[in-house]
């Protein structure tokens, strides 16, 4: 809403960007508000400079706030002085303006509110709390990263353990023996929980350590494996970072809808309805 009346002042300010920046005398460091200027007799507060730096776009509001502050000053000043030449012609009279600023002032207010109200009742002890009693006791698993060698027989899957011992290379060895389809790739299972695989299967892997494998032939339905654990993690888990902000915004949403719903039943709303002379563009 505000593009309309600021644009120009943008595009004075990246004018003013592309000459060298004219020195200035820094403000004495203090926290009480202070006059930079005045025209026609009205004063122009250090604070209104800030609100403004802030109104900018992105790329105008990195640029450290003391090196454009002079020309922030100077753009101000025109503003008022635009304002001011508006008023003597009376534009601040007429029903668009006074709209305009009915609209600006009821967004201002709902921001306002709602801030306020959210920053009252979405505290960090409630999120850690909501964190806690939901997500943190969550059930969580262990889980292994596994390879495996499969044979048909048993005295191959011995062979294959003795070269194991010797030193050879686990991923080298599944894909010149195995006869599973994962034996291209090294035997590789990927990280799997208790229960995924056939239970003789999975009771040895969870046996295993990082690093460890079986030494003697583990027998299933589909032949005899030799497998051996590459990785071990807890699964489940979710950070109290990665949980806090989709917490505060369903609180967010919550408070919301909580509050628009006692405001509308305490209020009379009446819909008139009328007929719409706005024609759909099709």
């Amino acid at each position: 809403m505000y593009r309309s009346v600021f644009v120009g002042v943008y595009c004075a300010l990246a004018i003013g960007l592309t000459f060298p920046l004219r020195a200035e005398v820094k403000p004495v460091a203090t926290s009480e508000d202070f006059v930079v200027a005045t025209i026609n007799g009205m004063s122009i507060m250090e604070s209104s400079i800030k609100n403004f730096h802030n109104t900018l776009p992105p790329q105008y509001r990195q640029v450290p706030y003391l090196q454009i502050r002079g020309q922030l000053i100077e753009r101000v000043i025109d503003q008022q002085l635009i304002a001011e030449a508006a008023k003597r012609r009376g534009l601040h009279e007429t029903l668009s303006h006074k709209r305009r600023i009915a609209s600006i002032e009821r967004s201002l207010l709902n921001e306002a509110y709602m801030s306020r109200v959210m920053k009252l009742e979405i505290t960090e002890a409630k999120v850690r709390e909501i964190y806690q009693k939901s997500i943190a006791l969550q059930p969580k698993r262990t889980e292994v990263r596994a390879r495996h060698i499969l044979v048909d027989t048993k005295t191959e899957a011995m062979k294959v353990i003795s070269q194991l011992q010797g030193g050879a290379d686990f991923s080298r060895l599944a894909k010149e023996k195995s006869t599973g389809p994962s034996g291209k790739n090294g035997g590789d299972l990927g990280y799997f929980g208790p229960g995924q695989m056939v239970p003789p299967f999975s009771k040895a892997a969870f046996k295993l350590n990082k690093g460890e494998f079986t030494k003697e032939p583990v027998k299933t339905q589909f032949g005899y494996h030799v497998i051996k654990v590459e990785g071990r993690r807890v699964s489940g888990k979710t950070t109290y970072e990665q949980a806090s902000k989709n917490i505060r915004s369903k609180l967010q949403e919550k408070i919301f809808k909580r509050i628009i719903s006692g405001l509308r039943a305490n209020a009379k709303i009446e819909m008139k309805g009328g007929t719409s002379k706005i024609q759909l563009i099709r």
